[in-house]
């Protein structure tokens, strides 16, 4: 996300986002070793395809605001990841 993106966020979402991220890695830490510059790089696009996500479903109108971003963004993410990682897997094979 853009600077500006973050800091129009309210600070429990940006460490709401940061908790999310380090158990994200923490749980793919065998992959951060083997392959660093490919993980950061999925990570990276995973991380933002999250943010997008979740930025909409806190803009709807029934939506808690900064409540509903960290709630989808924390669902998001790590179904994100789980699915690139799967998927290069299957590539592999």
């Amino acid at each position: 996300m853009s600077s500006a993106a973050l800091s129009a966020m309210s600070a429990g979402a940006v460490n709401a986002m940061a908790a999310v991220g380090a158990a994200v890695i923490k749980l793919h830490k065998e992959t951060v070793d083997k392959k660093p510059e490919w993980f950061w790089n999925l990570f990276a696009k995973c991380e933002a395809k999250a943010a997008r996500l979740a930025e909409q479903a806190a803009h709807t109108p029934r939506s808690n605001g900064d409540a509903t971003f960290i709630e989808v963004y924390a669902r998001t993410l790590p179904e994100l990841v789980k699915k690139a990682l799967s998927a290069r897997e299957q590539a592999l094979h």
